[in-house]
């Protein structure tokens, strides 16, 4: 799943966990739901090339079928959820440790060397 970093701190872990248990949450299809809107693409373009090549079909049906597909297909993908992927492990990880780090106040510099007091 995810691999371990020596550089992830808490925030990081929790994040790193969070799409682990995701991945195994998720449905097999979410995961691959890209390609799968690829290969339906493909499908609507030789279904628009298939009766074209094969009986009296005009051409222009080849661009109407493809077209539809697309519309169709892109439609899909915008509406519906992605789904997690391993890549995503250490890049969300990351994110949430610069997040972090913005959202914490930096400290003020403490001066420890010699003084002129005397001490």
């Amino acid at each position: 799943m995810t691999r371990p970093s020596p550089m992830l701190t808490e925030v990081g872990e929790q994040v790193a966990g969070a799409v682990a248990a995701e991945l195994v949450a998720q449905p097999w299809w979410l995961r691959r739901k890209a390609t799968i809107m690829l290969v339906l693409q493909a499908l609507a373009w030789m279904a628009g090339i298939l009766p074209v090549v094969l009986s009296d079909s005009p051409e222009w049906f080849i661009f109407v079928a493809g077209g539809v597909g697309f519309i169709l297909t892109t439609l899909l993908n915008a509406l519906t959820v992605d789904g997690v992927t391993p890549s995503m492990a250490p890049r969300l990880a990351e994110q949430a440790e610069v997040a972090q780090a913005e959202a914490t106040a930096p400290t003020l510099p403490v001066y420890t060397g010699p003084t002129t007091a005397r001490e």
